[in-house]
C-alpha cells in the first residue's frame, strides 16, 4: 500500500486521505459479515464448492471478462493509456511508510 499510495498522483493521494474516513464507515459492515463468514467456515465451503465445479475455468472467465468490460475498468484503461511514460519511481528503504513519499 506504501508503494501504491507513493506512486499516484496528488490528487488520488488527497482523495484517498480525505475520503478514507466515509469509505471506512461505509465498506465496515461488509468486513465484519466477511470476517464472520471466514471465521465461521462459510466463505471456505463457497469457494471450494465454486473452485471444484467442473466448468469452474469457464465461469470464471466469464466473471472476470464481465468485470474486465465494465464501465469502471474500461475508465480506468482508458486513464492509465493517459498517463506519461516514465520509470516507476523507486521505493526508498530509509523511510518509513508513505511519510517519506515525493510530492507529484
Amino acid at each position: 500500500m506504501d508503494w501504491m499510495y507513493s506512486n499516484c498522483s496528488a490528487t488520488a493521494q488527497r482523495g484517498a486521505l480525505d475520503w478514507r474516513p466515509k469509505f471506512k464507515k461505509a465498506v465496515m459492515p461488509v468486513f465484519k459479515e466477511l470476517y464472520a463468514r471466514v471465521k465461521d467456515g462459510r466463505e471456505c465451503a463457497r469457494v471450494l464448492s465454486a473452485c471444484g465445479k467442473v466448468d469452474y475455468q469457464k465461469q470464471l472467465t466469464k466473471e472476470l471478462d464481465a468485470m474486465g468490460n465494465s464501465e469502471m475498468w474500461q475508465a480506468g484503461k482508458a486513464a492509465r493509456a493517459l498517463r506519461p511514460k516514465e520509470p516507476a519511481r523507486a521505493i526508498n528503504k530509509n523511510t518509513a511508510g508513505i511519510a517519506g513519499r515525493k510530492s507529484n
